[in-house]
């Protein structure tokens, strides 16, 4: 079970170091422009690859597979940074057997092809090995305006143990430039957010006002925090607990949305449908 978490952990931290080096990087000064901006225009790619033994044996098989969306048009820079940072988590999503995030394979092809290889290594090894594996990605925009583009990726993986592993990730970016947004830009005052968000997390556990969260099992014996994991919506503000984020992997994730009727003057308005 420590072990799970440790790899959870370690995993949460690669990517969000990744993600500010991306912030830091994409910073700069003169995203104000003259003429109107290109609109940013969002979509999906899928890739499929399996073992070769998937053609004749279903149980004795090992699958990639990702659909997900892309930037195709809109400000150039824009364009490739977000896809830039995309497909950098997609590739650190499906690379279960990367030690770190500095052992990638630089392209999303080769990511498969270590997974496939690891399975075909194991089906070798152990005689009568009759075990799927695979590593799947989903993912989606969940909100875009002319302010703000949302998009989540939810990966599920299974290559053996005790269960599979599967977790989230929200990322918000400035259409015009790419620059991942922080939440600190998206709601200036996130002391009152932290306030109502605590409330939205009892409810959406069955917590009463008074409860012990350290009590009830969550956030390790620590003060509530908001998660990294934040997204728009057209409902509103959307919050993501992963699995091993803030308790043990049997009680799951945790999710809610923050309407826009409480949180007045700091989200931007719906986008028109």
């Amino acid at each position: 079970m420590m072990g799970q978490r440790l790899w959870f952990i370690a995993l949460l931290l690669g990517l969000f170091v990744y993600a500010g080096c991306k912030r830091n990087a994409g910073k700069d000064n003169t995203e104000e422009l003259s003429t109107p901006v290109k609109a940013l225009v969002m979509q999906g790619r899928e890739f499929l690859k399996q073992s070769p033994s998937c053609a004749t044996d279903t149980v004795r098989c090992a699958t990639v597979s990702a659909r997900y969306p892309l930037a195709t048009d809109g400000p150039g820079e824009a364009v490739r940074r977000i896809n830039d940072t995309i497909d950098a988590y997609v590739r650190l999503s499906l690379g279960v057997f990367a030690a770190s995030p500095d052992d990638l394979p630089e392209s999303l092809e080769e990511t498969a092809d270590d997974f496939l290889q690891e399975y075909e290594a194991v089906t070798t090894e152990e005689a009568g090995f009759a075990t799927p594996w695979s590593a799947e990605l989903e993912g989606q925009v969940l909100y875009q305006s002319d302010e703000a583009v949302s998009v989540e990726l939810t990966t599920y993986s299974y290559a053996g143990g005790a269960h599979p592993n599967y977790f989230s990730f929200l990322f918000t970016f400035d259409p015009s430039t790419g620059r991942q947004l922080t939440l600190a830009e998206i709601v200036p005052d996130t002391n009152q957010v932290k306030l109502i968000a605590e409330e939205a997390f009892r409810q959406a556990r069955e917590l009463t006002p008074g409860e012990s969260l350290s009590e009830a099992g969550f956030f390790w014996g620590e003060p509530f925090q908001l998660p990294e994991n934040w997204a728009l919506t057209a409902d509103g503000l959307y919050f993501f607990y992963n699995p091993y984020e803030v308790a043990a992997y049997a009680m799951g994730i945790t999710e809610f949305t923050i309407p826009r009727a409480k949180l007045p003057g700091m989200l931007a308005p719906k986008p028109e449908q």
